[in-house]
């Protein structure tokens, strides 16, 4: 299980929407007006299904802005601290400029 915690910012006037949306989401197990549009949440979700999660969310009508403030997926940790690498999608390769 991985838990996330992000800030959506909404469009001005559309915080009462993304608290709803959000307090309905699945995993979403905390949602703060944090003021100015943005909107804190606790996320909690399988760690192979957060990146998805995240963009759908992202991706919103009512949302400018996803920032992720914190990861954890100390649940997939091996003994060693370790984790697997997620499969690449689609054949992409994101590289770093």
């Amino acid at each position: 299980m991985a838990i996330a915690g992000i800030v959506l910012t909404t469009a001005l006037g559309q915080e009462g929407r993304g608290l709803a949306v959000l307090r309905r989401w699945p995993g979403v197990c905390d949602v703060q007006d944090a003021g100015e549009g943005k909107l804190a949440a606790v996320l909690e979700r399988p760690s192979q299904d957060l990146q998805q999660a995240l963009e759908d969310l992202a991706g919103l009508d009512h949302v400018l802005q996803l920032d992720v403030a914190y990861v954890d997926y100390e649940d997939d940790l091996d003994a060693n601290g370790h984790m697997a690498c997620p499969p690449h999608q689609n054949g992409k390769r994101h590289s770093v400029e």
